[in-house]
């Protein structure tokens, strides 16, 4: 006769590599975007936000391109909570412009009360919240810890195989 108390045992024995493996990948997975939401994000950083004038197509920002005014966002040590605030509110005193629409007035930055928008701080592209978690998912998808910009990239930022602007990478 078998003793339920020894299998149970025994299968949570068996069981507690897989679930403590599950219980580590789930946070991670939670924080993967969905392609949607990264194409989604893609038309924000060239439609809407205008990113690109400052960090550059690719966002190597600095390390050369065609508008290299602003940091690289390839190499950020950024954290994702971080940046998005970055990209929210701005950097008062710098030209990193505020992109949250209600910036300040309607949302809180920086442990700020909701009043008036901070001095120095510049005014962007007015974008919702869900415009920046999907421009936030698109940079921690595929601009963010990317060093080497690939031909790949560059087309899929054109969405154009034979574009020119393509045609030096590999």
């Amino acid at each position: 006769m078998f003793d339920i108390r020894y299998l149970n045992e025994r299968a949570a024995r068996l069981l507690a590599p897989f679930l403590l493996a599950v219980a580590l990948v789930v946070p991670a997975a939670a924080q993967s975007a969905s392609p949607d939401q990264v194409a989604a994000g893609l038309k924000v950083w060239k439609e809407r936000g205008g990113c690109f004038n400052c960090h550059g197509d690719f966002g190597q920002g600095g390390e050369g391109g065609h508008f290299p005014a602003g940091p690289s966002l390839r190499s950020t040590q950024l954290d994702r909570d971080t940046l998005k605030q970055v990209v929210e509110c701005g950097l008062p005193g710098t030209p990193m412009p505020f992109n949250l629409l209600g910036a300040y007035t309607e949302h809180p930055c920086y442990s700020d009360t909701v009043g008036q928008v901070q001095e120095g701080a510049v005014p962007g592209a007015g974008l919702s919240e869900a415009e920046i978690d999907d421009l936030v998912a698109y940079l921690f998808d595929k601009v963010v810890g990317k060093r080497r910009i690939t031909k790949q990239e560059c087309v899929e930022y054109h969405g154009d195989a034979n574009a020119v602007a393509c045609a030096d990478y590999r």
